[in-house]
């Protein structure tokens, strides 16, 4: 049995520049989170538009583009993947189907590592769409 007798200390001293540093990154994660649910309303629109108008569909490239430079920052990867499978299907929108592919293949095998469903179900989405204009393309 061991026996730890604990005793406060006489001056207790707050941490007050690891106080500042900490409050910084609260704040900045969720201005970033705040940021990155702004922008996948925004590409999300944008990328329903897309699929009828050419520019749309440029657009919610630019804004998959900006919310990967966000995941990043964030150091999250299951995010990057999402952003870089947004990317892919504005490319498809834009009839660029080969780097589509790489991308899609590329996240569907980190998706079947990392167990995660939803981005394995983003996956299979993308790649039904990505074999329907392969064949709306050859004909």
């Amino acid at each position: 049995m061991i026996l730890i007798k604990l005793q406060m200390p006489r001056k207790q001293f707050l941490d007050y520049k690891w106080n500042e540093r900490i409050t910084q990154m609260v704040m900045e994660r969720r201005e970033v989170d705040h940021i990155m649910s702004w922008l996948s309303t925004l590409g999300g629109a944008f990328s329903a538009l897309g699929e009828e108008f050419q520019h749309c569909a440029e657009m919610a490239g630019k804004i998959s583009i900006k919310q990967f430079e966000l995941a990043l920052r964030l150091r999250d990867p299951l995010l990057v993947a999402r952003c870089k499978l947004y990317t892919a299907l504005s490319l498809i929108q834009q009839g660029q189907l080969k780097m589509p592919i790489k991308i899609v293949r590329c996240i569907y095998k980190l998706s079947i590592s990392q167990n995660d469903i939803r981005l394995q179900n983003m996956c299979q989405g993308i790649w039904t769409k990505l074999k329907y204009c392969y064949k709306v393309q050859k004909k």
